[in-house]
């Protein structure tokens, strides 16, 4: 039974892209040390990893807007 749990668990943790209208900077990528920063064009980065359940993503989601961030997308890598 807790192996099932586990399982189910784990099937539930997605993979999210968000991008920010920014250069990426050591600085924007030591912000979020659980994600990927890649710099996709020169104005343009995007964050991606893990995200286990919808109170983890909003969370970052929050600390990206404590940081006065701005977001142009969030979406979920099938």
């Amino acid at each position: 039974m807790t192996m099932g749990r586990m399982g189910a668990a784990d099937s539930r943790i997605k993979h999210y892209e968000i991008r920010l209208p920014y250069a990426r900077s050591d600085t924007l990528a030591a912000a979020f040390p659980e994600l990927e920063a890649v710099q996709i064009d020169p104005s343009t980065t995007l964050l991606s990893g893990p995200i286990r359940d919808q109170a983890e993503l909003h969370g970052l989601l929050m600390r990206i807007a404590g940081m006065g961030l701005e977001i142009t997308e969030v979406r979920q890598k099938p």
